[in-house]
């Protein structure tokens, strides 16, 4: 297969792995998808591998199969984590200008920000994202940019994002035991922020709020900065368990209720009926009132938007956010909105979907559990160079992020 200019977004889930692949039309002056996949991976818990053999057969399911379906390698790798091991933060650097004439130039910038990250970190922890919150000259604050002013003292302050280097290597070795090669890992959260949160809501003050299975991420932007993130171990995968164990039937069959017709407030139980639930060994069924299934969900999700109104309390941003954007798998459950509104306090709660002018797609992509992986392959549209697709580029000093190389493709990755 020929190399192209073929992009894959891959977005490291809590318990599935999920890709959008897409390419620049020179024609249209577009960015089009071109294939996407969502697979289950047993071998993730939480967005962190907790059986590298599981996880590289996933990955290997999930690019192969989209390699398959373009008739074309994956040129460039973008992937998205996730997990209760990512730490966030704020910290402030400063770069005095001592030269003659002053003017601020992207090196003195970029200094600037070196000197913002560094700062004492978990021994085992590595930077993973560092977003730039805004700078100042000679003190005055609310600079955007600036390059080509002129100051003595730059300041800026940034936002940092730490995690595990173990758990980073591990889903490192995982993805490149079938021979592909990652060209940046992404706090997952922050690309998906740009294409689901509109600059109006960023600047007013808004919450977005990504419900995964095994994991909740969460993002509180005001004046259009990103001031707060938080991923949290719990997700939409108890409301799976609580049904199993109480209807008493497998967890495959309780999650198809709870797609087909599971609901979380009140108002969004259309009727009252009667629904059939096989039981545990699959001999036989037994039906159960629609209204039983909403008093199994309720309390969970109330649960589960209680603890992520308990983390924004202690963000030091309780009073900031007014609106309010969820995302993922888990918003498409009906009434979720409305417990945020009423939980949260937020004036307003939509569901977040990627915008659609940022990107050309079959609308089965636009589903909210595709968002994390459609916003990677969009942020790697505005920073790969089409004319050149040798693979990867990743490098991180002695990490095994960049040691592996498209030349293992074809071998047994695990030797036997």
């Amino acid at each position: 297969m020929a190399k192209t200019n073929l992009i894959a977004g891959l977005d490291i889930g809590s318990g599935k792995i999920t890709c959008i692949a897409a390419a620049h039309d020179f024609e249209t002056n577009t960015l089009k998808v071109m294939g996407g996949r969502s697979v289950p991976c047993r071998g993730l818990k939480g967005g962190m591998v907790s059986d590298i053999r599981e996880t590289s057969a996933a990955v290997m399911q999930v690019l192969g199969g989209i390699e398959r379906e373009c008739n074309q390698e994956i040129g460039s790798l973008y992937v998205g984590v996730r997990g209760a091991h990512l730490e966030s933060f704020s910290n402030h650097g400063t770069y005095n200008i001592s030269r003659m004439d002053k003017e601020i130039t992207q090196a003195d910038m970029d200094l600037a920000v070196e000197n913002a990250k560094a700062m004492p970190i978990k021994n085992d922890n590595e930077i993973v994202d560092v977003i730039t919150q805004g700078y100042s000259i000679d003190k005055q604050k609310g600079i955007t940019n600036p390059e080509g002013m002129e100051g003595s003292l730059l300041e800026v302050d940034v936002h940092i994002t730490t995690g595990s280097s173990t758990h980073l290597n591990n889903l490192a070795k995982a993805i490149q035991r079938p021979g592909y090669k990652i060209d940046h890992i992404f706090y997952g959260l922050v690309p998906l922020a740009d294409t689901v949160l509109t600059e109006e809501e960023k600047e007013i003050g808004a919450l977005l709020l990504d419900l995964g299975g095994e994991t909740m991420s969460l993002g509180i932007y005001i004046d259009g900065i990103l001031k707060f993130s938080r991923d949290i171990p719990y997700g939409c995968d108890l409301i799976t368990s609580d049904l199993s164990r109480l209807l008493h039937t497998s967890r495959q069959n309780a999650k198809e209720i709870k797609e087909k017709y599971g609901v979380s407030f009140p108002t969004f139980l259309d009727e009252e009926g009667e629904i059939p639930v096989p039981s545990l060994d699959g001999r036989s069924t037994h039906n159960i009132k629609k209204s039983y299934v909403l008093d199994i969900i309720q309390p969970r999700v109330e649960e589960l938007i209680e603890q992520v109104g308990r983390v924004v309390d202690t963000s030091g941003y309780k009073n900031f956010p007014v609106v309010g954007v969820v995302t993922g798998g888990g918003s498409l459950m009906p009434g979720i909105t409305d417990h945020c509104v009423n939980i949260l306090g937020l004036k307003e709660v939509r569901r977040g979907i990627v915008q659609r002018d940022l990107i050309t797609s079959d609308d089965e992509f636009f589903d909210p559990q595709y968002s994390t992986a459609m916003a990677l392959a969009i942020y790697a549209s505005g920073h790969c160079a089409y004319e050149d697709f040798s693979g990867g580029s990743y490098e991180k000093g002695t990490s095994v992020f960049g040691k592996l190389g498209k030349w293992f493709k074809g071998v047994d990755i695990f030797g036997g």
